[in-house]
């Protein structure tokens, strides 16, 4: 008696997941060329984005908090007009500048990230990343100069003093 209750719970899990199977399948093949146009639609105003924003630059960083305050209030007074700030509260970005949903994709596309602070410039349509990570926590917590740290940002930025 118990092996074919156990059985009859078996085939009527199969059909549950067959039945399941049989509606999400036409809702993921109507869904998909949906999602497709949507991200070509995405990328065309993200390219258009990158084309007016073309030599913008940016800093960014988040809310970790050994780094936070000492950049709010150390880094960010010396850093040039030409620089927009860009803050990560957890998942959500903070910035007076630009299109928070074009930035956020930006961020989540870093070629080269390794850690908060990150560096971004719009050159040529294209964003170009750097992490200034190990330069801030050198400066943080070795003491190094803060005016290296800068120089190395503007550098970056091609600023020349």
């Amino acid at each position: 008696m118990k092996k074919l209750k156990e059985g009859f719970v078996a085939v009527l899990l199969v059909i549950v997941g067959m039945i399941i199977t049989l509606i999400s399948v036409p809702v993921i093949i109507i869904s998909a060329p949906s999602y497709y146009f949507r991200r070509i639609k995405f990328l065309k105003r993200y390219a258009h984005f990158l084309e007016q924003n073309n030599g913008q630059n940016y800093f960014c960083y988040n809310n970790k908090k050994n780094l936070k305050e000492f950049i709010e209030l150390e880094i960010i007074p010396e850093l040039d007009e030409k620089i927009s700030i860009i803050y990560l509260n957890g998942k959500h970005v903070e910035t007076d500048t630009s299109s928070k949903e074009f930035i956020s994709n930006a961020l989540y596309n870093l070629r080269n990230y390794s850690k908060f602070p990150h560096l971004m410039k719009i050159r040529n349509g294209k964003i170009i990343d750097s992490s200034v990570n190990a330069l801030a926590y050198g400066v943080k917590n070795q003491k190094k100069s803060k005016e290296h740290f800068i120089a190395k940002i503007d550098d970056f930025f091609d600023f020349k003093n």
